[in-house]
């Protein structure tokens, strides 16, 4: 048992409990989850014995993974989100890459099912992905996830750090199935509005982050134009006017350089 499977849930009932049952009992799973709901921590851990799920303060999903890796005592950890089913022996596999590489890497992604490749190919450029594989002591060396992202482009920002610390990223032939949305669909509107905000706050940051200001404000101003746009159009569409009016906001709080305060009302 080389590895741990992290998962960060919020509001996920609907789709964790499908996830662990198609996962190997002998892997230790830790849950981090956003919405401490006592009881999903009751009902799985009375169900599973290899699952600890720890209640934990929404403070977005880039703090909720750093706690699991702190949590987790082996020597390598799996970051999977409750929506993303992983194929049989994905573990296995991916420990069988690790000794072929010598544990020389940052970071092993994942493929969609639908994309699977069959070749392993070498990443050197930051962009998003959903699963990966790591050793435990690279990820904590590197401090993991900035914990000033809530959501979004905290992949990118760590894919990056770790591409300056010389360590290789591949993308291996090991499949996931994403079902595109790990929450209650009764909460859809709710976590839109907040995936608007925080995608535009984020995209900010990250970009100011590692090139500046002014770098990043010619970046993001032609969506601050657009939302307002859309803000106008949809000036009698209630529910599609405030999600671009998120967006705004989003974009207007980075750009004085507030903190991403922004959470869901659920």
């Amino acid at each position: 048992m080389n590895t741990t499977i992290i998962i960060v849930s919020y509001k996920s009932e609907l789709l964790i409990d499908k996830n662990i049952k198609r996962l190997s009992a002998k892997h230790k799973i830790i849950i981090i989850d956003n919405a401490r709901d006592k009881i999903l921590k009751r009902n799985l851990e009375k169900k599973f014995k290899n699952v600890r799920v720890i209640l934990n303060k929404n403070n977005g999903f880039g703090q909720a993974a750093n706690l699991g890796a702190k949590k987790s005592k082996t020597k390598y950890v799996l970051f999977c989100s409750p929506d993303n089913f992983l194929e049989k022996k994905a573990i296995a596999k991916l420990e069988g890459f690790s000794k072929k590489l010598n544990d020389n890497f940052g970071l092993l992604i994942l493929m969609e099912k639908e994309k699977l490749k069959r070749k392993v190919y070498e990443i050197k450029k930051p962009n998003s992905f959903l699963t990966f594989f790591t050793q435990r002591k690279v990820f904590l060396r590197l401090k993991g996830f900035d914990e000033n992202f809530f959501l979004y482009y905290e992949d990118n920002d760590f894919m990056k750090r770790i591409l300056l610390d010389n360590l290789k990223i591949y993308e291996v032939p090991v499949s996931f199935k994403a079902f595109k949305g790990s929450h209650n669909p009764k909460f859809n509107y709710e976590i839109e509005l907040n995936r608007n905000w925080h995608f535009m706050w984020s995209k900010f940051y990250y970009f100011n982050k590692h090139y500046g200001y002014l770098f990043s404000l010619f970046v993001t101003i032609p969506y601050f134009i657009r939302s307002l746009f859309r803000i106008i159009l949809n000036f009698k569409n209630h529910k599609t006017r405030k999600i671009y009016l998120h967006r705004l906001l989003g974009l207007m709080n980075s750009y004085i350089l507030n903190k991403s305060w922004f959470r869901p009302k659920i």
